[in-house]
């Protein structure tokens, strides 16, 4: 497979958004899978995760804590189009035995439950969305970030959790591929193909550590951080500027 196509590929799969306010990284797309015909509150095919897929996330999270080691895992779910409606969303965590609420906080951030025990393995996450409405984005936020300012270790952790819970639902040749080209996060073709995305259009954004400080890529509401190279430390500060008009 040509190497420029893959590469297009992968971008256009691995979108943008991870940081929930909007670190929010696009998600890698589930291709190939249809959700199954199941309701929701009167949504016929609802939006909804594997919660074991899920699972995979903060085992993901776990393992490379150290990259941001005082941030705690959760989620957000963003909008894929500008005509879904986000207010009065519900989550629930649902299996054939049981169910259970997940309460949204502000900007429909939420933690994941977990060890629910084995009434919840074949469990579903769902919201009363239509099937493709929104995107399941990990939320790494250490204390230093705020509105305008990222933590790039938080940034690659996010993209690692994401790629952990997504990667399972392309296709076989496919996930292969990616994973042995170094998957979203540390894609070897390129500098940067992992994306995020804010909710304002982005004006300027730079990156600096130690003194050092460069551009980040920027096009439209996401930023393209580069979580690959290696030379910028987990501690490197990303700095956002907005359009306020």
């Amino acid at each position: 497979m040509d190497m420029r196509a893959i590469a297009g590929l992968l971008l256009c799969l691995c979108g943008a958004a991870v940081q929930a306010e909007a670190d929010t990284a696009q998600t890698v797309e589930q291709a190939g899978q249809e959700p199954p015909s199941v309701n929701v509150k009167g949504i016929r095919d609802p939006d909804w995760k594997p919660y074991s897929a899920m699972l995979k996330g903060v085992k993901r999270f776990e393992e490379k804590h150290a990259l941001a080691p005082g941030a705690e895992l959760k989620f957000i779910l963003e909008p894929r189009r500008a005509d879904v409606d986000m207010h009065a969303i519900a989550l629930r965590l649902k299996s054939d035995e049981a169910g259970m609420p997940i309460p949204l906080g502000e900007r429909n951030i939420f933690s994941l439950p977990v060890e629910q025990g084995p009434l919840y393995e074949k469990a579903e996450l769902t919201v009363n969305r239509k099937a493709g409405s929104v995107r399941w984005i990990p939320y790494v936020r250490s204390a230093s970030a705020s509105d305008t300012i990222r933590r790039l270790g938080d940034l690659r952790l996010a993209c690692e959790v994401h790629w952990a819970i997504d990667k399972e639902t392309l296709p076989f040749a496919m996930r292969t591929t990616m994973s042995a080209l170094g998957g979203p996060c540390n894609f070897v073709l390129q500098k940067g193909t992992y994306s995020f995305s804010e909710p304002q259009r982005i004006t300027a954004a730079t990156i600096s550590f130690n003194g050092k400080s460069a551009r980040v890529p920027f096009s439209g509401t996401s930023f393209t951080p580069p979580l690959r190279e290696q030379d910028w430390s987990d501690d490197s500060v990303l700095e956002l500027t907005f359009d306020n008009d």
